[in-house]
């Protein structure tokens, strides 16, 4: 199936809400979940965090910059094919919104949620899969999900996807993704020449032959 024709028979194209809209937030009770699991778990410090300061230190500038938006995509029987479909949808969606670049861009993030999906295997398949794609884009996605076992960059034992409902979620990549972008070389290619565009291309390809040997 090509993707026109997924689009044709599965697409109903996401309606993205703005987190800072208490009024269209406070009518769903996903979207006031997620607002609440976004400010009392995410812009916060935690004890097993590993590290000072909150979770995610972008998403109390992202909402007071009114930049977290969500979309809900209700249905417990949805298939691979509808979630990656749905996921495209949030990465079009994502090019579009304002700022579409300069300083304030690494605060603008979209979440597509699937509150009554059971199997968040699917999760994992098609954020894995859309991650191929967005990376050398100089974009970032993430699956969370209840009882996600992804660990923390700074405690093992941490676990920051853990969250009420499964989603998808995109953003910019910011300098701290070095350590998620590390284990492969395409993705690599693309944080250094985001984050050290000084540096000739041919040494940031020599950074990265040593850092994956062709042989490995």
């Amino acid at each position: 199936m090509t993707a026109t024709e997924r689009r044709t028979k599965f697409a109903r194209s996401i309606t993205l809400v703005n987190l800072a809209s208490q009024a269209e937030v406070a009518d769903d009770d996903v979207l006031s979940g997620l607002l609440g699991w976004a400010t009392q778990f995410l812009t916060h410090p935690h004890v097993d965090l590993g590290r000072t300061g909150p979770v995610c230190p972008y998403t109390a500038p992202s909402l007071n910059r009114k930049m977290l938006w969500a979309a809900v995509v209700r249905g417990s029987e949805l298939t691979e094919d509808q979630v990656g479909q749905y996921t495209d949808e949030l990465i079009e969606a994502f090019s579009t919104l304002e700022p579409v670049d300069g300083p304030q861009e690494i605060y603008k993030s979209v979440m597509v949620v699937f509150p009554d999906l059971k199997d968040y295997s699917l999760i994992d398949a098609v954020q894995s899969a859309r991650k191929q794609l967005v990376v050398p884009e100089g974009l970032m996605i993430g699956q969370f999900y209840p009882g996600c076992g992804e660990a923390g960059l700074w405690n093992q034992d941490f676990r920051p996807l853990d969250c009420p409902f499964p989603l998808i979620a995109l953003r910019h990549m910011v300098a701290s993704d070095f350590a998620f972008l590390a284990s492969r070389r395409e993705w690599l290619a693309a944080y250094l020449k985001r984050y050290a565009p000084a540096v000739p291309a041919p040494v940031r390809s020599a950074i990265i032959d040593r850092l994956h040997p062709e042989n490995d």
